[in-house]
């Protein structure tokens, strides 16, 4: 579903094309041969994106914001990343960085009938109120269950869907908590 994705110009693409977004590298791929290969076009991608905000405001939040990370350790995500050495342009072009990159580009790595489920609960978000939230979590939990979502990174995904949609901090991290706990039970199955 391409609605959640940023436009980008014809230089953009271009970078974007050159950069190997994938997380898992088959055993017979360099891994860093594609670090290296990265370092590049995702600094010039970011530099671009950067000087004309081409960015949503709400998916950088999820990077420097302490309060869209809801782990055990304090702190944004970039804050984690510095924490572990990495800051800066070291940061952007670390191979942990790309699911950032991604979700700034894409959005939500969800399959498209999740995301159009979801957001028909959702309605529209204008209309969103603090009660409307036990319903969307609900809706979440069976979402998680129907497709038999077992991977922990999903509940991620879900707050990055929220969030893309314009839901506050708060109930963003309620639908995480709720995807995070239908996918244990899941897991359990």
């Amino acid at each position: 579903m391409s609605r959640h994705h940023i436009q980008l110009t014809a230089d953009e693409k271009a970078l974007v094309d050159r950069i190997d977004l994938r997380e898992d590298l088959p055993h017979t791929v360099d891994g860093h041969q594609v670090y290296q290969a990265n370092k590049e076009p995702i600094l010039g991608l970011l530099k671009l994106l950067t000087a004309r905000d081409g960015i949503p405001k709400h998916r950088i939040a999820y990077w420097i914001d302490p309060q869209l990370n809801s782990g055990r350790t304090k702190g944004s995500h970039r804050d984690l990343f510095a924490r572990n050495g990495s800051s800066g342009a070291d940061a952007y072009t670390h191979p942990h960085f790309k699911p950032y990159l991604r979700y700034f580009l894409y959005g939500a790595d969800l399959p498209d009938q999740v995301i159009e489920e979801f957001e028909e609960q959702l309605g529209n978000p204008e209309w969103f109120s603090g009660s409307d939230i036990i319903a969307l979590t609900k809706k979440t939990r069976e979402i998680v269950r129907k497709n038999r979502m077992r991977d922990s990174r999903y509940a991620d995904e879900f707050h990055k869907l929220a969030l893309d949609n314009g839901l506050s901090a708060s109930n963003a991290e309620a639908v995480k908590k709720n995807a995070a706990e239908a996918i244990r039970r899941e897991f359990k199955r």
